[in-house]
């Protein structure tokens, strides 16, 4: 016997967003790893915890390229100048949970990789506090992530190992990354690493907006010695790397004046007090 309507409880339906209640099975998001020079060894921007790469989710309303740029927009002081290249390494799948939501699936991200330029990677204060999760983030020594030190969620692994070698991949291809990177740095680094002890090297607290000044270019001088040094730091500790060739290919960009000077060579080397010839970086546009 069917129980009359008027005799049902007067109970309200709760509301709830039509993406809770049918959640999409493919999300697409823009995940991006962003790589540094720090202190002459190469680090990249992860996200708190094991995570990897900060993300965010690709809006109908906006490209790919505009969630890219909206994330470097977010974590990094200087966007705009601040990528030296920026390569596309394709799609990948992951698992993600979206932020402020019950919603959850498998998202096709992908992935970009950024090479910062010199003295670049200042970012935004209270990054620790930032309202999207994914945005939270910190440098990591590459070498810690590869020598298992740092443990990331095996879902990530595959996305980090992409995005490695396609930046090192491109300065293989273009050692002249390198002598762009070199002429933009400052003369002296920041941190006297060698004054450092091996647990000195953490991440730089980030400081109110209104103290940091954007950096000044470099002056565009730099010698072969510190660019081999600096093509090193892109590549693992037992990768080995023909020295005589690789001066040849720096030479042979023919963007390299020879100037009548010496100057110290920067970089990590026991020998830090050593010169060597100088030279002044021509770029294309001049």
């Amino acid at each position: 016997m069917s129980t009359p309507l008027s005799n049902r409880p007067n109970t309200a339906i709760a509301s709830q967003p039509a993406r809770d209640v049918a959640p999409r099975r493919l999300i697409v998001t823009a995940s991006v790893a962003i790589f540094a020079i720090r202190d002459w060894s190469l680090w990249i921007l992860l996200r708190e915890g094991p995570w990897g790469p900060p993300m965010r989710l690709v809006l109908g309303s906006e490209s790919v390229t505009d969630a890219v740029d909206r994330t470097i927009e977010a974590l990094l002081m200087w966007p705009v100048n601040a990528p030296l290249i920026q390569m596309k390494a394709g799609w990948q799948e992951q698992q993600v949970y979206v932020w402020g939501s019950t919603e959850q699936g498998s998202a096709v991200s992908l992935i970009h990789s950024v090479l910062l330029r010199a003295n670049r990677d200042e970012l935004r204060p209270n990054l620790h506090m930032h309202a999207v999760p994914s945005l939270r983030v910190g440098w990591t020594p590459v070498l810690e992530i590869e020598s298992n030190q740092r443990a990331l969620d095996p879902e990530v692994r595959p996305v980090l190992r992409t995005a490695l070698h396609t930046l090192r991949a491109q300065i293989q291809r273009d050692p002249e990354i390198v002598l762009r990177y070199l002429a933009d740095m400052g003369e002296k680094q920041e941190v006297e690493w060698w004054k450092l002890d091996g647990n000195a090297s953490t991440s730089k607290d980030t400081r109110p907006m209104g103290i940091v000044q954007e950096p000044k270019a470099g002056d565009g001088i730099l010698t072969l010695a510190e660019a081999a040094l600096l093509y090193r730091a892109f590549f693992p500790p037992d990768e080995q790397i023909d020295l005589s060739n690789l001066r040849r290919r720096f030479l042979a960009t023919d963007r390299l004046e020879p100037l009548d000077e010496e100057r110290p060579v920067r970089g990590r080397e026991l020998d830090w007090r050593r010169v060597s010839r100088a030279y002044h970086y021509c770029p294309s546009d001049e």
